[in-house]
């Protein structure tokens, strides 16, 4: 406006004295003039301020809004009646605010994927009832499966189920309580609750059901998952006395919870459990890189053929401190982490070159089993991984046989198909462990290549004397006759359950009996011992019908 006012004035006055010397008969008449063009000039340009102002104010106050907005996101009050063209702008930028500000608002305190309030919005409203003294309890619930889908099948499928579980826990959570999302993995349910015991135990039983209401199978498109779901409960102030307290308390909980116990009330050990599982964690990153793996092997006998068929892979951890770790200790840690992959590569290429170091020994017919995870089998390059681990040991692939437990064939059906096909075409054998402890459906299973099955050691334990066991042990050996495939007892302890499940037509055989796991150069001496073993089963039946003979005899004179 300054430059416009003295790029236009300046020369039109001076023009105008220019003019008036000229013309000007005396000098008070120049004067006169000189005044009134100043007088003019000051009088068009102050209106022109006035109206230039009126028209600018409303880009000067949007100006202020947007300033004010970034500044500490206030909301400015814009006048949004005016009609012309500045008017529109000031409507337009106002409108932009608002909507901007609800946005912004609901991608602090919102989840996308499930619309479920997030983390922040969960600890404000919790630590607002913390202030108002309201006794409140908080429960986590962990989806375990989530990055498993997630690996296997992207990240869009794994938020869809976690969507559906949100709206499974929601129609099932009761009014005045609170659903949240506090991770990618992870729900919490907010409600109030009171000091007492009776109040708290009934409020932990509802929420047990609900969890349990919730675990239903999940359809993803053409998935089908059983999902696995953990949970922990704290209340305040007895596990925490801020927000942030009482959701590392559940969180903590949460950990220590599986399918015997699907909620787990938070307790300083929960909380020392959850702490070591994670130190667990840590040093299990270096466990493969420092070389602190190994396999052991445990021998796998044929009665009928009276010989050592194969052997079975077994993971062992020797830490440098704590001396050898239990796989029921750092499997479910490697299978809950990234760990599991690494690891389970690790397996699959030692085990392929063991069975090669054993190729020119008496060893050169075993067969060596390698058992999967759950989440290994998700792994769309599981196959690849497995010809690669073979050509590089440059073995026969019959000489490998893959486990896998019934709970993880049946969690994706088309999955297992498509990779039990593509091991039978590699020439790799097929065997499902744990047998018996799933919900295989018979049908489904008649429909899949496999070789083998293994009768889970729940019920080959005590067979001998146990009714119920003996039945399901019989349908079992029923049904693998029936599929013409193997059937093999694991977990074998005892001579009496030897002994009962080979009359009743299960001739293979592994477990403590026969041999424990051993390391590597060892399995000969294993082998040996299994094989005197044998003789001795053999010895005994020839025994038993040298006695029904006589006894035969007997009875004729």
């Amino acid at each position: 406006m300054l430059v416009a006012f003295v790029g236009i004035h300046v020369p039109l006055l001076a023009l105008v004295l220019y003019i008036a010397a000229l013309n000007a008969s005396h000098w008070g008449q120049f004067v006169e003039t000189l005044v009134v063009t100043l007088l003019a000039t000051l009088i068009g340009t102050g209106l022109t301020l006035f109206v230039l102002n009126k028209l600018l104010s409303p880009v000067l106050l949007t100006a202020t809004a947007l300033e004010g907005f970034r500044r500490d996101r206030s909301l400015g009050e814009l006048p949004r009646h005016y009609t012309d063209e500045a008017g529109r702008l000031m409507a337009s930028a106002a409108e932009t605010i608002d909507h901007l500000d609800t946005t912004l608002d609901r991608l602090e305190h919102v989840d996308e994927a499930t619309g479920l309030p997030n983390r922040r919005q969960l600890l404000t409203t919790t630590n607002e009832h913390l202030t108002q003294g309201v006794a409140v309890a908080l429960a986590v619930v962990r989806f375990a499966d989530y990055k498993r889908v997630k690996d296997a099948y992207g990240n869009s499928i794994a938020e869809h189920a976690m969507a559906v579980l949100a709206r499974r826990l929601g129609s099932f959570v009761a009014e005045g309580k609170i659903l949240a999302r506090i991770g990618r993995a992870e729900l919490a349910i907010l409600g109030t609750t009171s000091d007492d015991p009776t109040a708290q135990a009934a409020l932990a039983s509802r929420i047990r059901d609900v969890i349990e209401s919730s675990s239903g199978d999940l359809t993803l498109g053409s998935i089908v998952l059983d999902p696995t779901l953990q949970s922990g409960l704290a209340f305040y102030p007895t596990d925490g006395v801020t927000a942030e307290d009482l959701l590392d308390a559940a969180a903590a909980a949460a950990t220590q919870s599986g399918p015997a116990a699907p909620l787990v009330l938070h307790s300083p050990a929960a909380t020392r459990a959850a702490q070591s599982r994670f130190e667990l964690e840590h040093d299990l990153r270096r466990a493969v890189p420092e070389g602190q793996l190994d396999l052991h092997y445990q021998p796998i006998v044929d009665l009928a053929d009276q010989c050592v068929i194969g052997a079975e892979a077994l993971l062992r951890w020797r830490h440098p401190e704590r001396g050898m770790v239990s796989p029921a200790e750092f499997i479910p840690v490697a299978e809950a982490t990234d760990l599991i992959q690494p690891i389970g590569l690790w397996v699959l290429s030692r085990a392929c070159m063991q069975i090669r170091d054993w190729s020119k020994t008496e060893l050169a017919d075993v067969r060596l089993a390698v058992n999967l995870s759950a989440r290994q089998f998700l792994d769309k390059d599981l196959v690849p991984h497995v010809r690669d681990a073979i050509d590089a040991a440059r073995i026969s692939p019959d000489r490998l046989e893959i486990e896998l437990t019934e709970t993880a064939a049946m969690a994706d059906h088309a999955h297992t198909r498509r990779v039990f096909t593509a091991f039978r075409d590699l020439g790799v054998g097929i065997a499902l462990d744990d047998f018996g402890t799933g919900y295989a459906s018979m049908s489904y299973l008649r429909k899949l290549p496999f070789n083998k099955l293994k009768i889970d050691r729940e019920f080959v334990s005590h067979v001998d004397g146990s009714g119920e066991s003996q039945a399901i042990c019989d349908a079992l050996i029923a049904l693998s006759r029936g599929l013409g495939i193997n059937v093999l007892a694991e977990g074998t302890e005892r001579e009496e359950e030897v002994r009962h499940l080979l009359s009743r037509g299960c001739s293979t055989f592994q477990g403590y009996y026969f041999s424990r796991p051993v390391p590597a150069g060892e399995l000969a001496r294993a082998v040996s011992i299994a094989q005197l073993r044998m003789l001795h089963h053999q010895m005994e039946r020839v025994d038993n019908d040298l006695r029904s003979a006589r006894g035969r005899q007997s009875k004729r004179a």
